[in-house]
């Protein structure tokens, strides 16, 4: 595992030289009687990307998820443990209530009663009958948006009255009663509505996307020099109350490097895991910035069998025991030490350790254990045994080859490399295979590796994406997320309780039960989390450990204040 820290390591002062380690740290308070009084200055980002538009349906990716967070608002939030809390909402809908109910004909219904005080940047209310009109523009298919999975899950949403949202859903859904961002935020039916209606074709161009964008979250768009940075204003109107850091400003900086550099020399303040990474971070603790460096659990990375032969298949991956061993043969402890100095999370299963059913889950849920021995004994008992040159063979005296595809990012080359050094060890030849950013893009062609993949994805009860309807093919022109096709009945029974099921004893059951099949399979094979990077000035307090599942880093942004 040596070789892996030293890549790291010699690139640290690559990254350092850019800037000079002596550089004040940007933004230090001193504290003392006076810093409950600290004036609120802008807090300065940096971004490495500029977004295309504000709107949350619009946008994908962590970076426009923390854009979505400060700049509009949601029904409620979910805090670290999972918890949902009220946001847009004056409560929760509750089955004691009546305002969460699941009628024999098994469609849920919640019934949503929103805050009074709540309103859009420009002052006016929100009411719900701007959450109906998002929802039609959600499920209008001339319209621009993508990230609107919750939407299709209704099949009527209507305003009771201005104040009483409610909401018919096709089946029992776990998130029924607690929509939480980046999903169904409102839009502004006053301002929207009649250029809709006018021209369409326009309208899903429309400078309200972007330039122009009006929303209901924390803050609100002042300024927007394209190229160079977005300035945020606290939203005086915001429903839990007016931000204490009055100004947010957004700078677009391409390079992570670059983005170190300027962290080091005081231009900005902070960054997050969507404009730097882990080695980021660690060169900023070398080069003695004085800001706050943390890690939060972030996508989890996992390894998973191909299931169907695209004319290339290794056929040796279909027997299980053969799965079952090069998993066996992985140590992830290992990697999570070697690339990321145990700041990584080893995962076993598609559950987050902070999930409340997780100790039930570990108790119950076998794991594959780094165990040589075991990896030898099954491939021994699925016809390959290690020959005098020390290679896995077969009764044929063919060696076991074993194709890895890997993502490009440096680091998930590093992963690769060290699973392959890993297999090595056992006896098995493999082959790694780096995809271009065009192949990473490409459907089709990572739906037809030959054996095994390196992914990673958000961990969550909503990207479990093993099931037929995510499997790609010629038919549905690729799309879906179940690269390996692999479908076990079994297991998408299960998963639908699970996602069926907002009762959190009954619903542990279910995940018990479905992660069995998974681990049982052993097609689909967490191995780790990979850090969320996050970078801030030491002068403010605020930030928290997001929710593992698809979050933004900067969901409570309405709580940060300087010192």
């Amino acid at each position: 595992m040596g070789h892996v820290r030293y890549l790291l390591v010699a690139m640290i002062p690559i990254l350092v030289a850019c800037a000079s380690p002596s550089a004040p740290a940007p933004n230090a308070q001193t504290g003392g009687p006076s810093a409950v009084q600290a004036p609120q200055k802008p807090l300065i980002v940096g971004f490495s990307f500029e977004p295309a538009t504000l709107e949350p349906s619009m946008g994908s990716g962590s970076g426009n998820r923390d854009i979505a967070a400060l700049l509009s608002g949601f029904l409620t939030y979910l805090t670290p443990d999972q918890k949902p809390a009220p946001y847009l909402t004056d409560e929760l809908p509750s089955f004691d209530k009546g305002t969460w109910i699941v009628p024999p004909d098994g469609r849920a219904q919640t019934t949503y009663r929103l805050r009074k005080n709540a309103t859009f940047h420009d002052g006016k209310p929100i009411t719900a009958h701007d959450f109906v009109f998002a929802h039609q523009l959600h499920t209008d298919p001339a319209m621009p948006m993508t990230k609107v999975d919750v939407d299709r899950r209704m099949t009527s949403v209507k305003a009771l009255d201005d104040f009483t949202l409610f909401i018919e859903w096709t089946e029992p859904y776990l998130w029924a009663g607690t929509i939480y961002a980046p999903n169904f935020s409102p839009l502004p039916r006053h301002l929207l509505d009649e250029p809709y209606l006018a021209d369409r074709a326009a309208f899903a161009n429309g400078l309200h996307w972007s330039r122009e964008f009006v929303g209901s979250g924390p803050y609100k768009l002042e300024r927007w020099e394209q190229g160079s940075e977005m300035t945020l204003k606290a939203h005086d109107g915001f429903v839990l109350g007016r931000p204490p850091i009055e100004t947010i400003v957004l700078r677009f900086i391409g390079d992570a490097n670059a983005i170190v550099a300027n962290l080091l020399a005081g231009s900005i303040d902070g960054a997050w895991h969507s404009s730097i990474n882990y080695t980021q971070n660690i060169a900023l603790e070398q080069a003695g910035w004085k800001g706050a460096t943390e890690y939060w659990p972030g996508s989890a990375h996992y390894l998973e069998f191909q299931t169907k032969d695209s004319g290339n298949l290794q056929k040796a991956v279909l027997d299980v025991r053969v799965r079952q061993a090069l998993i066996h043969a992985i140590d992830r402890q290992a990697i999570t030490e070697g690339l990321y100095s145990g700041k990584a999370q080893v995962y076993d299963y598609w559950l987050s350790t902070d999930d409340p059913a997780f100790p039930a889950v570990n108790r119950a849920v076998p794991k594959h254990d780094y165990d040589l021995p075991r990896a030898r004994t099954l491939l021994a008992d699925a016809g390959w045994a290690r020959a005098a040159d020390g290679q896995i063979r077969n009764a044929a005296g063919e060696p076991l080859v074993m194709p890895l595809l890997s993502q490009s990012d440096d680091i998930d080359q590093q992963q690769a490399t060290v699973v392959a050094d890993q297999w090595k060890i056992l006896g098995i030849a493999p082959e790694v295979r780096v995809m271009t950013s065009g192949e990473q893009r490409d459907n089709e062609f990572r739906t037809k590796f030959a054996a095994v993949s390196y992914n990673n994805r958000p961990m969550g009860y909503d990207t479990m994406v093993w099931t037929s309807t995510q499997v790609p093919t010629a038919e549905n022109r690729w799309r879906g997320n179940d690269y390996s096709s692999y479908v076990n009945p079994r297991l998408e029974e299960l998963w639908q309780r699970v996602m069926a099921t907002p009762e959190p004893m009954e619903r542990e059951a279910y995940l018990i039960d479905a992660l069995k099949v998974m681990a049982a399979d052993a097609v689909v094979n967490p191995m780790h989390s990979r850090p969320r990077a996050i970078a801030y000035p030491a002068g403010v307090t605020g930030p928290k450990l997001p929710w593992v599942g698809d979050a933004a880093l900067i969901w409570n942004g309405w709580e940060w204040r300087w010192k």
